[in-house]
């Protein structure tokens, strides 16, 4: 082994990702495809009203790819000359490094809906291609999801699919970067009901009612109607249309056509608690006596709110809310909260709110209850809303609980995955969307390091690097960056061997106006060649001293031991993009190695996790995840075989006995998760959750909307 092949690659690597904790640098996402020789394959992205530009770019392939873009409809053709002439975009260099960029100036403009990218393979073999989309917005470039305020990183979704037995989790949604009105999505027999909770253009409060059949597809459209109380009944005015397309059952994309307007945006079920109530009230409530208004209901843990949809005194249709704590059974009168805000197509996002009187319940059980409303209205509506304590019945359908609860262990588990993956690929995590290829001419950051071309080989060496967005900069993804990390490294190689340390120091770094972090991490590596082998083991300690994102507390020690790793993918890791996926961890430690992590104490605000994270290697492209973790929620605990798939994105988990993930038991038989192909569900497998004497098996069918749930 030379020192200038492997030692100067780490340092290289080292030098372009600081470790960092990968909670506080937004990841990209990016899709993967792996196309046949000489074919092509279509993929649809969405484009919502808020995006200024769109970038479409293949960042990982080989030999020569070229890419096109069409709205409204997939490019049709035989051929690439077929296929440029029915599409808006074209981009068609010699090689795989093709990018397209659609802003209010191309021709065609960008405007929001549907558009269709079509990746072509002009190789006689096959290839695996890794493209990007991202957007700017006008109130920020979308980077990793919520990393990025004011937008979202589009990947492959769902649209189209159908999986019979789905249906998406019942309750309130919202959209998370701009709270203060939802959806009420609802399950009422074989139809699905939605009651949009929104304002008119006056920023006084308004809701419209969609109800229309529904077998399990991910897009579902339904007529939207307004309602007016004409004193003793609701009489319906269609006023346009509404469509939910679910990614899963707790994710989806909300379009609208209202008055001639439209638009769309996110949601996601709102969360309340980590846990599903003793008796679940969540549904649509009336008093089947006076239909035409009612209440929305979501349970979650001990709290209860309720959203009052009533009218005013002309008979225009106004909403309230009220929440409370404690036994969903027990009796209770809430202050009423009004609220206003901007209408859907509205610009601003400021939402106030008034008292509004009181909302009195009590139940006796899931199906049954009384409900009396004394509301007032405040100026401008100036009127009042006022009905005694009367018995209300559930019109929609009834959460099944017991499924409820196991389900919350599923996303337990994919969560425990996807924080060990963050813990693991933080320490390669890359800085999201800035582009480090070239370090020597990048004017944001600015990257300075000292004159590498006298270094010491054969002795000590201090290399200062530093990475200064100054007072802001704008990286090439659009992104705005202010403050910077120093990191003075110390380095001192040996024939097969390395010591290094350094401590970074992270000076109030802003990404679009989000804080990310301030603080000091220390890191201390000492590798050593495995005898002859090109293969490392060694040991590392890191010191976390941190305030992080929402200027949580990041604090803790964490130690390493490496046996008979490999680097290069390591390397690969630094110089592309995302961070370390268990695909490059099943690659890291190969046929022979192993990572161990030892967690003491490390907190990021109210969360903590103390104990043992292990890869090992059971042959090439097999390994086992074992962990150990005593958390803030409770033990996580088992044994996991993790395997790689076909695709660099393609992995296959199965425990190797029942797991403990909290309060539950999880037994996993050959769940393959694949994003390229299911961006937040597994793909395929099964998964038994126990919990007490309640035991469920969920299995998942490719059709990346959810799963089928049998009760065993």
């Amino acid at each position: 082994m030379t020192r200038g092949k492997h030692y100067l690659s780490f340092l290289t690597f080292f030098l372009c990702t600081v470790w960092f904790s990968g909670s506080v640098f937004a990841n990209v996402l990016n899709f993967s495809v792996t196309l046949n020789p000489k074919s092509y394959t279509i993929r649809p992205i969405d484009v919502e009203p808020s995006d200024r530009s769109v970038t479409v770019e293949i960042i990982n392939g080989s030999g020569d790819i070229d890419l096109y873009v069409r709205k409204g409809t997939p490019a049709q053709g035989s051929s690439s000359s077929e296929l440029k002439i029915n599409s808006d975009f074209a981009s068609e260099s010699p090689s795989w490094q093709e990018r397209i960029t659609i802003n209010s100036s191309t021709n065609p403009p960008l405007s929001a809906g549907r558009w269709y990218i079509t990746i072509v393979n002009l190789n006689s073999q096959s290839v695996s291609v890794r493209v990007r989309v991202s957007s700017q917005t006008s109130t920020g470039t979308a980077g990793g999801g919520s990393n990025g305020p004011g937008g979202t990183t589009k990947s492959q979704p769902t649209s189209g699919r159908t999986n019979p037995n789905f249906r998406p989790q019942v309750g309130l949604w919202y959209n998370k970067s701009k709270p203060g009105h939802g959806v009420d999505i609802e399950q009422s027999g074989s139809n699905l009901a939605a009651v949009w909770y929104t304002y008119n253009p006056d920023s006084t409060p308004t809701w419209y009612l969609a109800i229309g059949p529904y077998s399990g597809q991910s897009t579902w459209t339904a007529t939207l109607n307004k309602y007016h109380w004409n004193g003793t009944s609701a009489v319906a005015s269609p006023v346009g249309t509404i469509t939910l397309e679910f990614k899963n059952r707790t994710k989806a994309t909300f379009r609208w056509n209202l008055n001639g307007q439209s638009g769309s945006e996110p949601l996601e079920r709102f969360s309340m608690a980590d846990h599903v109530p003793q008796t679940n009230l969540t549904g649509l409530w009336y008093n089947s006596s006076e239909p035409g208004y009612g209440y929305s209901i979501d349970t979650q843990g001990n709290t209860v709110a309720i959203v009052a949809y009533f009218y005013d005194s002309q008979g225009e249709p106004r909403w309230a809310l009220n929440s409370s704590q404690g036994s969903v059974l027990s009796q209770a009168s809430v202050p009423a909260i009004v609220f206003f805000g901007p209408c859907p197509n509205c610009s601003g996002t400021n939402f106030t709110s008034a008292p509004a009187g009181t909302i009195t319940r009590s139940f006796s059980d899931s199906t049954h209850g009384t409900i009396g409303v004394n509301i007032t209205l405040p100026a401008p509506m100036n009127s009042s809303w006022s009905r005694p304590a009367s018995p209300v019945t559930l019109l929609s359908s009834r959460v099944n609980n017991q499924e409820l609860d196991l389900e919350m262990a599923v996303d337990e588990v994919m969560g425990v995955f996807s924080d060990t993956g963050d813990m693991l690929g933080g320490l390669t995590g890359d800085l999201g969307s800035l582009d480090l290829s070239n370090i020597k001419s990048s004017t944001c950051p600015r990257i300075s390091y000292g004159d590498l071309s006298n270094l010491n080989l054969s002795g000590p060496m201090h290399i200062p690097l530093r990475v200064d967005f100054g007072s802001g900069c704008t990286d090439n993804d659009g992104n705005s960056w202010s403050g910077g990390i120093s990191a003075p490294i110390n380095v001192t190689l040996g024939a097969s061997s390395m010591h290094l340390d350094t401590s970074v120091s992270v000076n109030n770094l802003t990404r679009n106006g989000l804080f990310l972090g301030s603080g000091t991490t220390s890191i201390v590596l000492d590798l050593a060649q495995s005898g002859s082998s090109d293969l490392l083991s060694g040991t590392g300690h890191i010191n976390l001293n941190m305030t992080g994102v929402d200027h949580q507390p990041l604090t803790g020690q964490i130690g390493l031991r490496f046996t008979n790793i490999n680097i290069a993918p390591l390397f690969q890791t630094a110089t592309g993009s995302g961070g370390l996926s268990f695909t490059n961890l099943l690659q890291v430690v190969g046929s022979s190695g192993s990572i161990d992590v030892n967690l003491n104490n490390v907190a990021q605000g109210p969360d903590r996790v103390s104990g043992t994270i292990s890869v090992r290697s059971q042959s090439q492209g097999v390994g086992q995840v074992d962990l150990n973790l005593q958390t803030s929620d409770g033990p996580v605990v088992g044994s996991f075989t993790v395997r790689q798939g076909s695709s660099p994105s393609d992995i296959f988990v199965s425990t190797v006995s029942p797991a403990t993930i909290y309060n539950y038991q999880v037994t996993i038989n050959n769940m393959e998760v694949n994003p390229s192909v299911c961006e937040d569900s597994p793909v395929s497998g099964t998964m038994d959750v126990t919990k007490g004497g309640n035991r469920g098996r969920f299995t998942f069918d490719r059709s990346c909307l959810g799963y089928t749930y049998t009760g065993l």
